[in-house]
């Protein structure tokens, strides 16, 4: 078991970190492209892709907040779960895949099926992510229906 603070404070420091900071630039271009003036980048994908997590991991502290308030402990098998489902993604959202793939430019077969290898492990990721916090959840609501089963019952 471990205390829904402790869990609520891990989650709380996930979402600072996949923050996309990007946002906070004033020049636009920096959202636009690369080089300025260009209109091809991955940025803006990359920023709404962080924003979304963002999102979706404010929600979930906020239940964990919820949850530490009603509960004073969680199982450790569900957290490493949900932990272990959700930490990859943020990495790879910080990391950036693309860099860690030796990309060949020379050999036009070889670079295409180097990208579409990013492009399953960004997805796999992504899905993994939002399992996990499917998950968390699940476990949310029916802990909730539970406590209100044993309010009741009392």
């Amino acid at each position: 078991m471990i205390k829904t603070k402790t869990a609520f404070t891990l989650f709380s420091i996930l979402t600072i970190i996949i923050f996309p900071y990007y946002i906070i630039y004033v020049n636009s271009d920096i959202l636009s492209s690369i080089i300025p003036g260009w209109n091809t980048t991955i940025l803006p994908v990359r920023v709404a892709s962080q924003l979304i997590k963002f999102i979706t991991l404010c929600i979930v502290s906020f239940y964990y907040y919820k949850l530490s308030r009603n509960s004073i402990k969680i199982d450790l098998k569900k957290i490493l779960l949900h932990l272990s489902l959700t930490l990859p993604a943020i990495l790879a959202a910080k990391l950036n895949v693309y860099h860690l793939v030796e990309m060949n430019l020379y050999n036009p077969e070889s670079f295409l099926s180097q990208i579409q290898m990013v492009i399953y492990i960004n997805v796999v990721l992504n899905i993994l992510f939002f399992t996990g916090q499917i998950l968390f959840g699940a476990y949310y609501f029916r802990h909730r229906k539970n406590s209100n089963y044993l309010a009741i019952k009392k």
